[in-house]
């Protein structure tokens, strides 16, 4: 039998917000209710249930052939026909995978669609695990090639769409130089009407460094139709983003280093969609016309005093914490009871919490755990109930609208005057999430009588600063008015009790706009149903409870403008103190555009020095990179431990780690680079690491050699041969070796000269030639 839980209004507003993404930003939409009916034919098997394909099951592997080349050795593994109902739309496929073994060993995988009523490619996805295959760096293609190897594709497979396909440039407006040959172009097409792109349709295709297509996706709706508006213009939509966009101030919790996690302030923002013909709002999230002025806090000050943390709750005393504050069902029966106790790693703090758990008991001829089950956890220390639960699981099918004898506003007042008494000495940072009160009132009638209890939440603030994460929920029932959920997320970082002074709301918006490009768009409105399966809605609606077509969407495009990205990679936030563009991992200052000096132009190692800098593994002063500077042994460490990480600077250690240099603590903004190469073997733990000090060509060999893997090779001294004439100079031999066989480094007058200075280009150009070699001789280590 299936179960289902019952859902509480949260549930549902997440449907809803799922629905309200905005989704011209998104490849496909959200289905809000999908049913699904696999039909698995065996290959070689009976053709005697094919569902309604039209196209049969040999037909489609004829046409997966003639669409895609199958390499040799590949074979059919599967064959399924997959029927599904979405929106109204109703799609047959065929999904058959071909499989390459050799010695038992899978080599590589290919999973094509076919779309089982008119034969077209779908879905192609190939995957390659040949130990024999070697990418090359740089890729053999470049982004040029690979849009040219996709519009061959696209003029085979899709001549009828074409015309109305528009190649879409948002990631090529931020595109890096690649740092490995396994590098995946990905190239977008979306759908157009009258010019303007429908990115809800469209096609996907991806090609790798070798110009081979390993992903396409096919998503195309002939039965929507387009809104017919004149828009606004571009500019008038600029100046109404900025009018209607609502800034707040967020706590972010960095992982910074000096030991602990810090907040810091920032300004967030969420993204409007613009009706294009008025330049009002369209569809936003729910907070995002919510001043947070006009959000106050349940008091001006806390009640009471926080609760001493002392107290060490027996089992006993915090079953009675819990049975003397919630109402349990009848018929329940404690389960379980257990006391857990950990250690802080930040602050050394002892936490401690009793889980107790309840069971309705079941009958002797029961199999299936059902009815209702209470979960609870208790803070022992303080006393304070931090999560209670009550469930109650039902069947499907017994799933009926529930008439509420509480109302939203009774749900509300009741809820406010429970956290009043359970927190008192946090409702001076308690704030009534009213833009989620507002979605809840506004939501369908139809949706909110299958709710069984009102969700009512609160955001933690401080001095008019959010905390994100930091929240209280409760679920108050529709029938009873008991509390049935209650979620207390408070951590124990100490917040400033004031906020710092921060930038002006103009300057910041003009910040926070200033990633995004306004875009005129077509967009569906997806309403969907959330939680409720297709065959539910179809019930109620022959029962009379819901109009009939519920199950389907508006199939009417709205015309719109949308911000869209200018950016992808690494995920930043806007300092409201400073204004500055962060890394949202560890804090760094950073910037969001590709980095331009003014000292590279026409030097021997521009490409190179350039490549560094898009990933910004070199510092930038006064608009110069100073190619010709010696570069320090931090630098340099750091620039290739992001080479390594593929250009990801983000690198995190937490407090409990021990640093492995004196000179180089928790809160040097080197530690993390330092530790990362620690733990990758390229350097050795020591005393001390001097990461100011110059570093030299021996020393950068080493280096090199840890991150190729090679350095246990170069403990067998006698198979490295003398090719330079200062070989007796070296700590190493084998190290030099290796490099100046590899190419990677050069010799001067047949001379290593191993402790000549290493300037910031030459460094650009060792690492650049690493990759190479790296790739080349299929070293997986980076």
């Amino acid at each position: 039998m299936r179960i289902r839980k019952n859902a509480s209004t949260a549930a549902l507003v997440s449907m809803l917000l799922l629905s309200n993404v905005p989704l011209a930003l998104a490849d496909e939409a959200v289905p809000a209710a999908m049913s699904s009916k696999p039909i698995s034919v065996p290959p070689g098997g009976s053709e005697a249930s094919p569902g309604d394909a039209k196209i049969s099951k040999e037909r489609a592997i004829e046409l997966a052939k003639s669409y895609v080349t199958i390499p040799e050795g590949y074979t059919v593994e599967s064959v399924n026909l997959n029927s599904n109902s979405f929106n109204g739309n109703r799609t047959v496929n065929w999904n058959i995978s071909f499989r390459k073994l050799v010695d038992n060993k899978n080599i590589g995988n290919m999973n094509i669609t076919i779309n089982g009523l008119n034969g077209k490619l779908m879905e192609y996805y190939s995957y390659s695990n040949d130990p024999d295959y070697k990418p090359s760096y740089p890729p053999k293609v470049d982004l040029q090639k690979a849009k040219g190897i996709a519009a061959e594709w696209i003029a085979k497979l899709n001549p009828d769409e074409r015309e109305q396909l528009l190649y879409n440039d948002i990631l090529e407006q931020s595109l890096k130089a690649p740092l490995n040959g396994s590098y995946q172009y990905s190239i977008r097409y979306d759908r157009t009407h009258n010019g303007v792109p429908f990115p809800q349709n469209g096609i996907n295709i991806q090609v790798n460094g070798d110009g081979v297509v390993t992903q396409y996706s096919f998503n195309w709706d002939e039965s929507s139709t387009f809104e017919k508006a004149t828009p606004i213009s571009e500019e008038a939509a600029a100046k109404a983003f900025r009018d209607k966009l609502v800034p707040k101030l967020n706590y972010l919790m960095l992982n910074e280093a000096k030991g602990e996690r810090k907040p810091v302030v920032a300004y967030t923002m969420e993204l409007p969609i613009l009706n294009a013909a008025t330049g009002e709002v369209w569809k936003q999230g729910p907070a995002a016309s919510v001043s947070q002025e006009s959000e106050k806090p349940l008091t001006d000050a806390p009640l009471s005093a926080p609760p001493a943390s002392n107290l060490n709750l027996t089992k006993e005393q915090a079953l009675e914490k819990v049975t003397s504050t919630f109402k349990l069902p009848d018929g329940v029966k404690l389960e379980d009871a257990s006391y857990n106790e950990s250690t802080n790693p930040v602050t050394g703090e002892v936490q401690s919490i009793w889980n107790l758990r309840w069971n309705e008991e079941k009958s002797a001829d029961s199999t299936i755990r059902a009815g209702i089950n209470v979960w609870a956890t208790v803070n022992s220390k303080t006393g304070e109930i931090t999560n209670f639960s009550r469930n109650t699981y039902t069947p499907y099918g017994d799933q009926k609208p529930v008439e509420p004898k509480v109302t939203v506003d009774e749900a509300k007042a009741k809820a406010i005057e429970f956290v009043k008494k359970q927190l008192p000495a946090h409702t001076d940072q308690l704030v009534l999430d009213t833009a989620a009160m507002a979605n809840l009132v506004n939501m369908p009638a139809e949706q909110r009588k299958m709710m069984t209890a009102w969700d009512i939440p609160f955001k933690r603030m401080i001095d008019g600063v959010y905390v994100n994460y930091e929240n209280v929920h409760l679920a108050v029932d529709k029938v009873t008015g008991d509390i049935t959920n209650y979620q207390f997320n408070f951590s124990n970082v100490a917040y400033p009790k004031q906020k710092p002074s921060v930038i002006d709301l103009s300057k910041a918006k003009e910040l926070l706009l200033s990633p995004y490009t306004i875009k005129l768009n077509y967009v569906l409105s997806n309403q969907g149903f959330g939680i409720m399966p297709i065959e539910k809605i179809r019930v109620m609606m022959a029962a009379g409870e819901l109009p009939q077509g519920s199950d389907t969407t508006d199939k009417e495009a709205k015309l719109v403008y949308v911000l869209q990205s200018k950016y992808s990679g690494e995920s930043y936030f806007l300092d409201a103190v400073t204004g500055q563009w962060r890394n949202s991992s560890n804090g760094e200052a950073m910037s969001l555009e590709k980095v331009h000096v003014t000292d590279i132009e026409g030097h021997y190692a521009q490409t190179e020095l350039q490549i560094m800098l898009d990933y910004q593994a070199l510092d930038v002063v006064d608009g110069k990179v100073s190619p010709n500077a010696s570069i320090t042994r931090g630098e340099l460490v750091k620039m290739l431990v992001i080479a390594m990480n593929g250009g990801r600077s983000g690198i995190y250690y937490g407090a409990e780690r021990a640093a492995s240099f004196k000179d180089v603590k928790n809160e040097s903004p080197l530690f993390a680079y330092v530790e990362n190469a620690v733990d990758r073997g390229i350097i050795q733990r020591g005393k001390d690491f001097n990461p100011q000090e110059i570093m030299n060509r021996e020393d950068m060999a080493e280096l090199i050699v840890g991150a190729l893997g090679y350095k246990k090779l170069t403990d067998y001294d006698n198979i490295f041969s003398d090719k330079f004439s200062d070989a007796g100079l070296l700590k190493n031999r084998g190290e030099a070796a290796i490099v100046i066989g590899l190419g990677i480094m050069t010799l001067s007058d047949g001379s290593f000269n191993p402790k000549q200075e290493v300037t910031r280009a030459q460094a650009a150009v060792a690492f650049y030639r690493y990759l190479q070699k790296a790739t080349e001789l299929g070293n997986r280590y980076y």
